[in-house]
């Protein structure tokens, strides 16, 4: 009995972050991202003040800046390493990075994460996929990325329409149809 108990304590301890200390570093780091944007979107982008939004750019400059040195440090985290909150935060970090070449230098990690089970979802590696794709006047993969035009959402050009669902499904997004509903609730705005 006593060995059995020893067994399923350390199991549930292989499931815990390894590194405490960098995962509750890189949640506060995300945090810290996700407080100035809810300001931001309280008010509304449009009529965002410039110090808020110049405080949004800071925090994604300092957030970058750390997460380079960390990804240097240690390579890209792993949920093994900092638990899912540390390797979702990570992403975060990334994906608002104002960094272009330093997104396109993760975009592999992220890849090779997710096809390993390491912690990236699969709406996260396509997340990064479709904003470098645009960034790039690319067509986006994945169907992540929309602007607002005139009082509605639009998608960024998307490649090989007749597929998308294929590709959404196979990174466990839902369909396009689904996708449109959620966000058009989400924003409140029709989609077009």
């Amino acid at each position: 009995m006593r060995i059995s108990l020893l067994i399923i304590i350390f199991s549930f301890q292989c499931l815990a972050a390894s590194n405490t200390e960098l995962q509750k570093e890189l949640v506060s780091m995300a945090k810290a991202d996700q407080e100035v944007r809810n300001k931001i979107a309280t008010i509304g982008w449009k009529n965002a003040p410039t110090d808020l939004l110049e405080k949004m750019r800071l925090i994604d400059t300092r957030n970058t800046d750390r997460l380079k040195e960390i990804v240097e440090q240690h390579s890209w985290v792993t949920e093994d390493s900092v638990g899912k909150k540390g390797v979702s935060a990570a992403f975060l970090i990334v994906q608002h990075s104002p960094d272009y070449k330093f997104q396109e230098e993760m975009l592999p990690l992220l890849k090779q994460s997710f096809l390993n089970g390491e912690g990236v979802t699969g709406q996260e590696f396509a997340l990064l996929t479709d904003r470098i794709l645009v960034h790039h006047n690319k067509p986006q993969l994945y169907g992540t990325q929309l602007n607002i035009q005139n009082g509605e959402l639009v998608f960024a050009p998307i490649l090989d329409k007749e597929n998308i669902n294929k590709r959404r499904a196979e990174v466990g997004l839902p369909s396009m149809e689904e996708y449109e509903k959620i966000v058009a609730e989400a924003y409140g705005m029709p989609v077009k």
